[in-house]
């Protein structure tokens, strides 16, 4: 599957640019047909790194510079003028192979909305035959009207062994939440465990998934190490890509498809001269397409976590230890068992964080153990934290290219709680957590609160709270907008307005966020383009 590009044929049927959660199922459907000749390229190396596989350790992958991309936003005025960590996977298998592994797929409501922008054929009813198709379901195996069982993403529910995990649950039905035993099924609301996508105790990424199964395709070739730093056109019909600066080209017979993410799709197209024509011209870049909305439409899930100290000694802290870490390491790469096997996030729930409103409009994760930063800052003791975010932000930021050199990292601005009804949701949704902890099932475990502390009850001293601690949820969408208007990035067909045989697959193409996780759903797009493009 994978060659040496010296000796690699410069011609293929597709390019498809990214092999993330899209372009790695893309390529799988794609190349069925032995007919089509294939070319997939990442910028990343190969998932060879063996820490990729192992669960527990989804939090820690964010940071390693070989494979991430290592971006940063620009300083955020409402978040205290702080610049938050961005990471995006730059490797085989994009961001699901640096995830938390979490199935979730949003809710109804989501895509019925699409659908009612004029979106035809991006309906829940429409969509829900695309989810099932690539699921491989082994909890849920009664509710095939909800779930495919014949898929390769193997999906399955946390087993939660914790007893922290039980009593937080059993706290959040004493705070008069309602159980839900499947989040993706007829409904999201409501507390229980989570879906992951873990298969005998290891992570279970969109490349093991799509690309390792087929591997022996001769019709299929996988180019790693390679950064396209831009299209290449004739008149408004895109033949192909240039791969860096060393004028290494490769052209495509039907069509182009980025699917690079929220980051990179934008900033590609932008080098490439399809953008905002005003800014690229000050930049020196000769303009293909004027598109102002590239870029665009930006949004992000942000939280905040509420961390307690533990009076028992059951948390993640007993893993501190360099020899339990490692001992619990080797035990989930050789046999697939013990602690590292799973991701420390097994339960919680999407829950509403007001009276009235018609859906959940907050999603909730229990952790049985501080965070990292705690960790960081010297917070070594039990303990544990619970998180929040809104699922579904009001305020909408940008990405925006810097020079005309595709190495150098474009700007981002989330522009975070810009508009105040976010800052709103999110405090209502703490005050829901907070509750929850104090539940009597909670009493045998809950220390003292470490962040942000006991002391901060007044509706100022909480927001001011959040505006110094909140943090993205990684989850960047929108920046190349499917509409049904023509000032839109991309058709409903995922097709370039103003420009033939160019496509976007990814998650950029999301008009509004999903309510939750976003790997899921992008490659859902992923699979429904697929079957645009072949029927």
């Amino acid at each position: 599957m994978k060659k040496d590009p010296k000796t690699m044929q410069k011609e293929y049927d597709f390019i498809i640019v990214g092999a993330g959660a899209a372009g790695c199922l893309l390529a799988n459907r794609l190349s069925q047909n032995i007919n089509n000749h294939v070319l997939l390229i990442e910028a990343g190396n190969k998932d060879f790194n063996p820490l990729i596989r192992i669960p527990m350790l989804a939090g820690l992958l964010y940071y390693l510079p070989s494979l991430n991309w290592g971006y940063s936003t620009e300083l955020q005025r409402r978040l205290n003028d702080r610049a938050l960590v961005w990471p995006r996977g730059k490797v085989l298998g994009g961001s699901t192979a640096i995830n938390g592994m979490m199935y979730v797929r949003g809710q109804k409501e989501d895509y019925d909305h699409w659908f009612n922008t004029g979106l035809t054929g991006w309906s829940y009813n429409d969509l829900l035959p695309f989810f099932k198709t690539f699921e491989k379901n082994v909890s849920h195996t009664a509710a095939q009207e909800f779930h495919g069982v014949n898929g390769e993403l193997h999906t399955e529910t946390a087993r939660a062994t914790n007893p922290l995990y039980k009593a937080w649950l059993e706290s959040a039905l004493a705070a008069g939440h309602k159980p839900n035993h499947d989040f993706n099924g007829a409904s999201q609301e409501g507390v229980g465990s989570y879906d992951f996508n873990i298969k005998n105790g290891q992570r279970v990424s969109a490349a093991s998934a799509f690309l390792k199964p087929i591997e022996t395709r001769s019709n299929l070739k996988v180019l790693t190490k390679s950064q396209v730093s831009r299209l290449l056109f004739n008149n408004k019909e895109c033949v192909g890509v240039q791969i860096g600066d060393k004028k290494t080209t490769y052209t495509a017979r039907r069509e182009t498809i980025l699917a690079c993410g929220s980051v990179n799709s934008p900033q590609i197209l932008q080098l490439s001269g399809i953008g905002d024509a005003k800014k690229l011209k000050k930049l020196g870049i000769d303009i293909i397409s004027n598109s102002p909305e590239v870029g665009r439409n930006l949004q992000d899930h942000i939280g905040v976590y509420l961390q307690h100290r533990c009076t028992q000694p059951i948390t993640l802290f007993s893993l501190m230890r360099p020899d339990r870490a490692i001992s619990a390491a080797l035990r989930t790469l050789c046999f697939g068992s013990g602690p590292a096997s799973a991701v420390p996030l097994e339960v919680g729930g999407f829950l509403k964080s007001q009276p009235g409103l018609n859906r959940p409009d907050i999603h909730v994760t229990f952790v049985p153990g501080l965070s990292l930063a705690a960790t960081q800052a010297g917070q070594m003791e039990h303990g544990f934290l619970t998180n929040i975010y809104q699922l579904r932000p009001h305020s909408k930021g940008s990405i925006e290219i810097k020079t005309s050199n595709h190495l150098d990292k474009p700007k981002i601005d989330p522009n975070y709680l810009s508009d105040e009804r976010d800052l709103v949701c999110i405090k209502n949704g703490f005050k829901i957590i907070r509750a929850i902890i104090k539940q009597k099932p909670m009493s045998a475990y809950r220390g003292s609160e470490i962040a942000p502390g006991d002391n901060i009850t007044s509706e100022n001293d909480i927001e001011n709270w959040i505006k110094e601690t909140a943090d993205t949820i990684f989850h960047p969408v929108g920046t190349c907008r499917m509409g049904a208007d023509q000032e839109s990035v991309v058709d409903n067909k995922l097709k370039v307005r103003g420009i033939s045989k160019l496509r976007i697959v990814d998650a950029s193409i999301m008009p509004t966020i999903t309510s939750g996780n976003t790997s899921i759903p992008t490659m859902m797009i992923a699979e429904k383009a697929a079957s645009i493009i072949l029927n």
